[in-house]
């Protein structure tokens, strides 16, 4: 019998990102949800758990630091300061810095056994200063003049008896009332990492907070790498299908909390970027640095 803390419960929503985790790896969806919220294990150390889930991924780093200025810089901008390009350049390589110095405990592929690579960082740093410039020179001018209303705020609301987070980058109006919807990504635009399915979950949350039908919301993909932005147009069908697919997610996810009933999805490219690569009985971390 699984016990869990009663906190688990009381945070045991849908989301993109569990979602996303969910298809990559059950047993990693596991460790990180279930997992760092056992009362007792026989089958791992529960406290470890909790520091491994802390680790971030080299992958992700780029983007997260960006998000987190973007962030800032959106901030003063509500308290009447004026965005500033260099400053926001200045704090990415300070914040980079922060990272390289400290990879191998606080980054995942690193704390696994990756050897370290200037080269990595360094690429990072060049494409994550182009990524800002894109931002501040090509993306922001188009958002200066519409109305804001809120951005990276947890919202959350419910789909049925599914309660659901979300987290918009950017959201504001038109002149015309037209609820504006904006996430920025600093990847390329692949379908497979299911845009469709974040955003059309951002516009049933507008739908609820904003009391506004999908005709009245424009929701969107800021591409910082190129300084595109990508329009997404949502019927009732759609959202529908969005809403199936959430409830549907939520009731796997939740109909059972043993260990056994959460496979591995073992991939050496995906251990090695696993949290808990270093814990999992299945883990191809070894098969991955045996490529080093």
């Amino acid at each position: 019998m699984v016990n869990l803390e009663n906190w688990f419960f009381n945070y045991n929503f849908w989301s993109f990102s569990k979602h996303r985790l969910w298809n990559l790896c059950k047993r990693y969806y596991y460790y990180r949800y279930i997992g760092t919220a056992l009362k007792k294990s026989p089958n791992f150390d529960i406290y470890k758990v909790k520091r491994l889930k802390d680790l971030n991924s080299k992958y992700a780093l780029q983007g997260f630091l960006i998000h987190e200025i973007i962030e800032n810089q959106i901030e003063y901008y509500c308290n009447g300061i004026e965005l500033n390009e260099e400053g926001a350049k200045s704090q990415f390589t300070q914040r980079l810095d922060q990272y390289r110095k400290t990879a191998p405990d606080i980054l995942t592929e690193f704390y696994n056994g990756v050897p370290l690579d200037d080269a990595f960082f360094n690429t990072i740093h060049e494409e994550g200063l182009e990524k800002l410039k894109n931002f501040f020179g090509v993306i922001w001018p188009q958002f200066k003049e519409l109305e804001y209303l809120k951005h990276e705020d947890f919202d959350k609301f419910k789909i049925e008896d599914v309660e659901v987070i979300v987290k918009v980058d950017y959201v504001c109006k038109t002149k015309n009332d037209l609820i504006v919807i904006t996430d920025w990504k600093t990847g390329a635009d692949y379908e497979e990492y299911e845009n469709g399915l974040q955003i059309g979950t951002y516009v049933l949350w507008v739908m609820q907070y904003y009391q506004k039908y999908p005709s009245q919301i424009r929701s969107e993909i800021a591409y910082l790498k190129t300084g595109t932005i990508r329009p997404y147009e949502f019927t009732w069908e759609n959202l529908v299908t969005i809403k199936e697919k959430i409830i549907e997610d939520y009731t796997m996810m939740n109909r059972s909390y043993e260990i056994e009933n959460y496979p591995t999805n073992s991939a050496p490219a995906k251990c090695i970027s696993c949290q808990f690569g270093t814990i999992c009985p299945d883990s191809k971390i070894r098969e991955f640095l045996g490529e080093f």
